[in-house]
C-alpha cells in the first residue's frame, strides 16, 4: 500500500544548460568539500579537531575552513566539467579527440641575432 502523505521536492533547475551545468557541479563540489571537512575532523589531521573544540568560538574556524574548501573544490569540479564539455571520447571526432592536424611546409630553425642591452647608468 502506498503512503499518500509522502511529498517529493522538485528542484527547479535553470533552463539554460550552462547555468544548469554550473549549479549541478557546484553542488557536487560543495558535497565533496563537506566530505573532506568531515574527514579532516574525523582523522584529526594536525590536531585540528582538538584545537577547534577547545577554541573560545569554534564556529568561526570551521566556517573559514569550510568556505575555503567549498571555493577550492567547487572550482575544481566546475572547471573540470567545463573543460570536458567538448570531449566526445577518444574517437577523434571532437575537440580533444586526438586528431592530428597536418603541418603545412617544412619547419626549420631560423637563427636570430640579438644585441645585449647596455646599462647607461654604469
Amino acid at each position: 500500500m502506498r503512503d499518500r502523505n509522502k511529498t517529493f521536492i522538485r528542484v527547479a533547475l535553470p533552463r539554460d544548460p550552462l547555468f544548469r551545468l554550473l549549479l549541478i557541479n557546484g553542488l557536487a563540489g560543495t558535497a565533496i568539500a563537506a566530505l573532506v571537512l568531515a574527514g579532516i575532523f574525523a582523522a584529526n589531521i594536525g590536531n585540528l579537531r582538538v584545537l577547534v573544540l577547545t577554541a573560545e568560538d569554534p564556529v568561526l574556524p570551521v566556517l573559514m575552513l569550510a568556505f575555503g574548501l567549498v571555493i577550492t573544490l567547487g572550482s575544481v569540479v566546475i572547471g573540470s566539467a567545463i573543460m570536458l564539455l567538448g570531449d566526445k571520447g577518444r574517437s577523434g571526432n571532437g575537440p580533444g579527440g586526438g586528431k592530428m592536424v597536418p603541418l603545412i611546409g617544412d619547419l626549420t630553425p631560423v637563427p636570430v641575432t640579438a644585441r645585449a642591452k647596455r646599462n647607461p647608468a654604469r
